[in-house]
């Protein structure tokens, strides 16, 4: 039996949790922390928050369905590669009567 590859689990991963969070850390570092037009920062009051403030925020809003989403996709790959597996291990065992059958000279 080989042994099974992480490969896809972390492809899932990096595309739907280091992707995200690496973007909301650039962009987060990289946008001004000031508002353009002069108006007051903050939540409420008639303020809004600077562009910095704001990807953090959407990055929060975003954290609980990505983390759901990558442990739904992590749950599809398992399930699709134990289906394969079972179907691969079904396949070898009728190969293997095949050839049992077909070596055997009292048939």
């Amino acid at each position: 039996m080989e042994p099974r590859s992480v490969r896809p689990y972390i492809v899932a991963l990096g595309l739907l949790w280091i992707v995200p969070a690496v973007l909301v850390l650039v962009l987060h570092l990289t946008l001004p922390d000031y508002n353009a037009s002069g108006q007051c920062t903050g939540l409420g009051f008639g303020c809004t928050p600077t562009p910095a403030d704001t990807v953090l925020f959407l990055g929060y809003l975003a954290a609980l369905p990505l983390f759901l989403l990558g442990m739904v996709a992590c749950l599809v790959i398992a399930v699709v590669r134990a289906r394969r597996d079972r179907r691969d291990a079904g396949r070898d065992e009728v190969e293997t009567t095949d050839s049992r059958d077909a070596g055997d000279p009292g048939r």
